[in-house]
């Protein structure tokens, strides 16, 4: 799969040189977006999931509402947020 997704690349490192330290720092560098990019992700959700939780406890939304719109079951958003129905 990787080479298939990569072929220019791979045709190219077959023509050239292999530089072993140059695809070590592209791959952190990759994983390094990689890991951003869920960091960013879970802060999202983590940020949702605050808001929600200060709007059933002011009494604004139902748990089963807030569980709704953050498309978790209510047993899900129960757990995940120790408030209960």
């Amino acid at each position: 799969m990787f080479l298939v997704a990569n072929k220019a690349e791979v045709k190219r490192m077959c023509i050239t040189e292999y530089d072993e330290a140059k695809t070590f720092a592209e791959q952190r560098e990759e994983g390094r977006e990689e890991g951003r990019e869920e960091g960013r992700r879970e802060g999202r959700e983590e940020g949702i999931l605050a808001t929600l939780i200060g709007l059933v406890k002011d009494g604004i939304l139902t748990i089963v509402d807030a569980a709704k719109r953050a498309n978790m079951t209510v047993a899900e958003f129960e757990a995940k947020t120790g408030l209960k129905a």
